[in-house]
């Protein structure tokens, strides 16, 4: 691996004094397959060359033992083969397909095997035959027996195990028609023969049965299969699976146990009947409830209008006291005049109550010399102001921060109608689109109507 690999016309990796059999190459690397060692375990020096160019890097290749078989278990399959085995031996990682194989009546079978450690690896047996042959009833063995592990020579024909072939399990027809007639939660059995194979050791075969797709509970015995059927009703195709055998003895149909006893039906109108009255009597009861919660509303919502129209008419005797008090006031200020402020003193007071001496009122004064910056800044601002899009959204981000209080509120709307006091139609109009903003939500929220003048 490396950079710029794909240059050049023409590449040559030496393992030592070993060509290695070129196979591609990209931008990133080259790829060859590696030559036997000349010189047995250890590490040799790799030159890579692309045209007439070198490359000059310190890079070696180690070269160790080869891989070793010391046993094998179980040491038997059956004739479909596709059953587990466990190899166990030496350097066995390092292999990078690995795979097994048998030669019988001429014809030669492969499969796969995965490494699992050094000394460890898990492979499938070969299949016997090509085909199944469900008469053959006699114990077999591979004329030849070996792995294929890359270029291990050695190992291509493996003397020191016998592996025996087993016959096929055969299974008799379900029924005679094809088609098992079948009550719901009855097992499902399987006749046959070789179910169990005579080796020593204990082991023994795994049997998947699938009812359709789904698969059963199996219990093996030496002449039959139990499969305790899935809750299933209708027509399924049983098919057994073990190793690479894959047969189906026929379908089964499970009946829909739908016959109700008396009994059965006696009880389930009493449980329906009695469920009835349950729910007769829950529905009673809401009603009441609903009714008496309606009740508590409407008395609740009277009572808020008898307070509504007492607080009214105190409001409207006390405005009639006011009245005459203001007109006994008026009668006593005929000759002198009512006395009033003027414009400026009023709106102080209004906007600004309690404050004599407002920052408003003086020129501003900044220390240092950023005198020029804050009023060229002011009088930005005030144009920004006088903008109707960006007031509203001013005063609408304001008022969405939770830490805006009321008293933040309130100063600044004070400051804003000062800055204002020269364009009141303007100000005016902003506040007509404000409050009508205010009105909509109320609605939107459902409060009521007389909760918004409160304010």
């Amino acid at each position: 691996m490396g950079e710029n690999l794909g240059a050049g016309s023409s590449v040559n990796v030496q393992f030592g004094n070993q060509t290695c059999e070129f196979f591609g190459r990209t931008m990133k690397e080259i790829v060859c397959y590696s030559a036997p060692s000349l010189s047995g375990v250890g590490s040799v020096q790799i030159s890579v060359s692309v045209d007439n160019a070198q490359i000059r890097e310190s890079l070696t290749f180690e070269y160790i033992e080869d891989p070793t078989v010391l046993r094998i278990e179980p040491d038997w399959s059956i004739a479909s083969g596709h059953t587990p085995l466990m190899v166990t031996g030496t350097n066995l990682d390092v292999v990078q397909e690995p795979r097994i194989r048998v030669k019988y009546a001429g014809r030669e079978s492969v499969n796969v095997c995965k490494g699992l450690n050094s000394t460890t690896m898990s492979c499938f047996a070969p299949s016997l035959m090509a085909e199944y042959l469900p008469g053959l009833d006699t114990v077999k063995h591979a004329d030849e027996f070996g792995f294929i592990f890359n270029n291990v020579q050695v190992l291509l024909v493996y003397n020191n195990t016998n592996l025996v072939y087993y016959p096929n399990p055969f299974f008799e027809p379900l029924s005679t028609s094809g088609v098992l007639e079948q009550k719901p939660g009855s097992p499902i059995i399987l006749k046959g023969r070789n179910l169990i194979p005579p080796a020593s050791g204990g082991a023994k075969l795994n049997y998947t049965v699938l009812i359709g797709e789904t698969p059963c509970s199996v219990t093996v015995s030496e002449s039959q299969l139990l499969c305790e059927p899935p809750n299933l009703t209708g027509q399924y195709k049983v098919v057994v699976q073990v190793g690479g055998l894959h047969v189906s003895p026929g379908a089964v149909h499970i009946m829909s146990d739908s016959l109700l006893t008396l009994p059965a039906i006696v009880s389930i109108a009493a449980g329906g009947g009695l469920l009835l009255i349950i729910v007769i009597f829950v529905l009673i009861a809401y009603k009441r409830k609903s009714r008496e919660n309606d009740l508590t509303l409407k008395r609740l919502q009277m009572q808020m209008d008898n307070l509504e129209s007492r607080v009214a008419l105190e409001c409207k005797e006390a405005f009639a006291e006011l009245q005459t008090d203001i007109n006994e006031l008026t009668s006593d200020l005929d000759r002198a005049g009512i006395p009033h402020l003027d414009y400026r003193t009023y709106a102080m007071r209004v906007l600004f109550p309690g404050i004599e001496d407002h920052p408003v009122l003086r020129e501003l004064e900044v220390s240092g010399n950023g005198q020029q910056n804050v009023e060229k800044a002011l009088k930005l601002f005030g144009q920004l102001i006088n903008n109707k899009v960006f007031l509203l959204t001013f005063i609408r981000t304001l008022e969405m921060q939770r830490s805006f209080s009321m008293r933040d509120r309130g100063n600044v709307a004070s400051l804003i109608m000062t800055a204002l006091q020269g364009r009141l139609e303007y100000a005016t109009d902003v506040l007509k689109h404000l409050l009508s903003d205010l009105i909509d939500r109320n609605l939107e929220s459902k409060n009521h109507p007389k909760l918004l003048l409160r304010r």
